[in-house]
């Protein structure tokens, strides 16, 4: 691998785009092994979509890993400035994803580094060039910011360094591991490119009448095969009127999520006395994204709030629609790690979604899952201490209504909503 890398960079120097998550932090470790920390920059860009106090961590976390060569830079204000007004998730990623490379490019400027003799450095796996399309059989499902076109420009004129673009995540972790990256960064849960932009989901006007289920759902089956899966189970089967990216095959979906609510009953959470078990949950799941073409994720509502008639209003990428997000996700965090948890769950993305009875409030889902590889993945069942907890602090943050659990694999949903 050094000598692949040494060869395609052919005495150039690379910049790498550094978010301090596993991939972008084994491609570091890589590049600047094999071409020296004189050959190799690091630019850490705080895009404004990054988790609570992440900037700062990456920092710290790099620095005791011995990383001298890493510049950091606060874009907050462009890269909400680019996104302003946008609602639809695939001009989401293209803007950030453009918006990156501007940076990049102020930022070569800024420090007097000529753009032909560095190369752009990137952590992409395997499994982002699939999902972009990237390979010979392979639909899109969702564009990766580091796929967007401006960057395949600079594919197709020799600029970008991948050294991981042929691994899957469990690759490089164990590579990471092997290279000495100490535990606790190999072990970090993944963190998307465009970070909380793509868990907050956006919706304006066009959005809400696209989402509408008329016409999408055949409302008769839909009811048939509700009555057939929930039989037994005290469950009651709502639409939600919002769409989000699945996966079937290597085709892309964009559908709707159904929501499982609890009857009458005082249990909140999946196996109590009188809930619906996670068998119960994992089974209608499947019976219901099998067999109905408009359905691609099924979620269960957790805490006392019980069918709220939620509509979808509009939302877009701001600050306060962020800073609410970033206090949800590290509610979770915190709790995953409080509950020794993250070794458990690969990934736990944490969505906000523009769901609400009044207008005001919105909602949250929590997305846990577990995988080797991301190409499939099952949602994983948390314990009731976890999801008491999470949910009552959750729902305690002003703003939001309700809480709700991913209980989706992966074919059908893709871990992110976006």
């Amino acid at each position: 691998e050094t000598k692949r890398l040494q060869k395609q960079t052919e005495g150039r120097k690379v910049f790498l785009l550094v978010s301090g998550g596993v991939d972008s932090t084994v491609a570091f470790l890589l590049l600047n092994r094999a071409l020296g920390e004189d050959r190799v920059l690091g630019l850490h860009i705080d895009n404004g979509f990054m988790r609570k106090g992440e900037t700062a961590l990456v920092m710290r976390l790099l620095n005791e890993s011995g990383f001298t060569n890493l510049e950091v830079v606060d874009a907050s204000a462009e890269f909400l400035a680019r996104v302003e007004g946008v609602a639809e998730p695939e001009q989401k990623r293209l803007h950030i994803g453009e918006e990156f490379i501007e940076v990049r490019d102020r930022e070569l400027a800024r420090m007097n580094l000529d753009p032909e003799e560095w190369l752009l450095g990137q952590g992409t796996l395997y499994t982002d060039t699939i999902e972009s399309g990237g390979t010979v059989h392979a639909e899109v499902i969702k564009t990766h910011h580091n796929r967007v076109g401006v960057i395949e420009q600079l594919l197709a004129e020799g600029k970008v360094v991948e050294p991981l673009a042929q691994l899957y995540k469990d690759e490089v972790r164990g590579l990471g591991e092997t290279l000495g990256i100490p535990h606790h960064l190999v072990w970090r849960h993944p963190f998307p490119g465009p970070g909380l932009a793509v868990r907050c989901l956006c919706a304006d006007g066009a959005t809400i009448r696209a989402a509408s289920t008329n016409g999408s759902i055949d409302a008769e089956e839909l009811a048939t095969v509700a009555a057939s899966a929930l039989s037994g189970t005290g469950l009651y089967l709502d639409v939600l009127p919002l769409r989000s990216v699945g996966v079937q095959g290597d085709g892309r979906t964009y559908a709707h999520p159904a929501v499982l609510t609890q009857g009458d009953t005082a249990a909140f959470f999946p196996g109590e006395d009188g809930a619906a078990t996670w068998d119960d949950l994992e089974r209608i799941s499947t019976d219901l994204t099998n067999s109905t073409p408009g359905i691609n994720r099924v979620l269960f509502q957790l805490g006392p709030q019980r069918r709220i008639g939620q509509r979808l209003r509009e939302g877009f990428l701001t600050r306060e629609r962020l800073d609410l997000l970033r206090d949800a996700d590290a509610i979770v965090m915190d709790a995953l790690d409080g509950h020794d948890l993250m070794s458990q769950v690969t990934q736990m993305p944490t969505v906000l979604v523009p769901l609400s009875s009044d207008g005001n409030a919105e909602s949250i889902v929590l997305r846990p899952i577990t995988t080797d590889d991301f190409m499939t993945a099952r949602f994983d069942r948390l314990p009731t201490a976890f999801l008491r907890e999470v949910t009552e602090a959750i729902l305690g943050l002003e703003g939001v209504e309700a809480v709700y659990y991913d209980v989706t694999h992966k074919p059908p949903g893709t871990v992110e909503w976006e």
